[in-house]
């Protein structure tokens, strides 16, 4: 399957994903379309709105600070606790290629999801995970790094990408 990964100028990665209230057959294809193109990509996360899907699934796959994968597909999540400590992070985003953007970010958040069964789930992360949940949720809101920009730099940023885009 060839998926295509949007790009933050794209209308549909600004409006907010909605929930998912039936975990079926066709969530479980969401899904599936979802890792495949995780794989593709090489990615080690996407929101199912960076494929065209607005709905609010987040699938992870990473490496952790301690050489261990983890890897996670969260329905509907919500960060409900951050850390008072927070750091500033060098993210990249495949809906924003070609930037890096410096990201104040939390260094611990709690996650309360469903898993792709339905069932209330939550998380604690600290560390990269942390970091990556609170970069692909942001996109289920229409948020993608460069909102945590100035103005300036934000307008920036989006001119260049918009020329990539006509290229």
């Amino acid at each position: 399957m060839d998926t295509m990964i949007f790009s933050i100028v794209q209308p549909e990665m600004q409006q907010p994903c909605l929930p998912v209230t039936q975990f079926d057959e066709q969530l479980a294809q969401d899904i599936a379309t979802l890792q495949e193109a995780m794989q593709t990509h090489q990615e080690s996360a996407l929101a199912a709105i960076q494929l065209g899907i607005p709905k609010q699934i987040v699938a992870i796959d990473i490496t952790d600070e301690q050489a261990r994968r983890q890897q996670f597909v969260l329905i509907n999540p919500v960060i409900v606790g951050y850390s008072e400590k927070t750091a500033i992070f060098r993210e990249q985003c495949p809906s924003l290629p070609g930037e890096t953007i410096e990201t104040p970010r939390a260094v611990a958040v709690n996650v309360e999801y469903q898993d792709p069964q339905g069932r209330h789930q939550q998380l604690d992360a600290g560390g990269y995970l942390a970091v990556f949940l609170q970069h692909t949720l942001d996109h289920l809101h229409g948020r993608s790094p460069a909102s945590y920009l100035s103005p300036l730099k934000k307008q920036r940023v989006l001119t260049r990408l918009k020329k990539q885009i006509k290229k």
